[in-house]
């Protein structure tokens, strides 16, 4: 099957028409037909039942339909890909991270990386936590940065390692104190963060009923808009301190949260090695980026 013929199969099966795949395709009607059944005599089987103008899939075509799907999304990832390449023949890099990372330490890492690589194209974007991995596999991005759960040693590609944190108002009863623990906290003004399921799970784990929060619980799938809660005395949260690099922190205390609840900043690397150079020089400014103190008020 040609990338043509598969094309008019996809749209006779999304439509159920010959007259609207043909529409679709900017082809005329006869030619749509003709095309159904030169791939039909090529499979040696029937793919549609013909009904009141209406074309059925059989079992065997809509068997073929998904696979004829992901065919195209590849082929569509190749053509991206190969316009990538001719549009930046000086050279392109291609970074995601969390939202959180993506918004406070990737526009400071690209300072430090421009002082380098000041022709070199960038392309920097947000990604869910859970999304980063899989479109650094796929070569939608170069490199990527996620959060994981897990102490030094203990995770690969590892950048930085931290830990969760509470974030409260500086004049907040809490702030008094070295370490807030869990049976501290009044989770009546506890923000809850849902962003990430490893996380969520790193921390049901280390703390003994988590999950049972209040009925008028505030919760929020943003680190970002967890703190500016905090900083509207909504109340206090839980997040990991690199959410909180490149970001003033006035108003606010930071104390580390009891029971420990290690996590790390992870780099994820495509493996082209056209950007080799760049994209470790990206890595190390990151890195310097996440080795800064916090700018911490109290």
């Amino acid at each position: 099957m040609t990338p043509k013929q598969l094309e008019v199969f996809v749209q006779v099966v999304h439509f159920g028409s010959v007259t609207a795949a043909a529409q679709a395709l900017d082809m005329s009607q006869p030619s749509v037909s003709k095309s159904l059944a030169l791939i039909e005599q090529q499979m040696g089987f029937a793919l549609f039942e013909r009904s009141g103008g209406r074309m059925r899939p059989t079992a065997e075509a809509l068997q073929i339909f998904e696979e004829a799907c992901r065919m195209q999304q590849s082929m569509a990832r190749f053509e991206r890909f190969i316009e990538q390449v001719r549009r930046y023949s000086v050279g392109q890099l291609r970074v995601c991270a969390t939202p959180a990372l993506a918004l406070n330490v990737l526009p400071l890492a690209t300072r430090r990386f421009r002082q380098d690589y000041s022709d070199h194209g960038l392309v920097v974007d947000m990604f869910l936590n859970n999304e980063i991995e899989d479109a650094v596999a796929h070569r939608q991005y170069d490199l990527g940065f996620a959060l994981k759960p897990g102490r030094a040693g203990q995770v690969d590609q590892a950048v930085a390692h931290g830990r969760i944190v509470c974030v409260m108002p500086a004049t907040h009863a809490l702030a008094a104190r070295t370490a807030v623990h869990w049976q501290d906290l009044d989770l009546r003004e506890l923000i809850y963060i849902t962003t990430d399921p490893h996380i969520v799970a790193a921390l049901t784990s280390a703390v003994e009923g988590f999950r049972e929060r209040p009925v008028s619980a505030l919760e929020t799938n943003r680190y970002s808009i967890a703190v500016n809660l905090v900083r509207q005395g909504g109340g206090v949260t839980l997040v990991d301190e690199f959410a909180l690099s490149g970001t003033s922190l006035a108003g606010l205390a930071v104390r580390p949260f009891e029971p420990h609840v290690p996590v790390a900043v992870c780099a994820f690397e495509s493996g082209r090695e056209v950007v080799q150079a760049p994209m470790q020089l990206f890595v190390e400014a990151v890195r310097a980026v996440l080795s800064q103190p916090l700018l911490r008020n109290g």
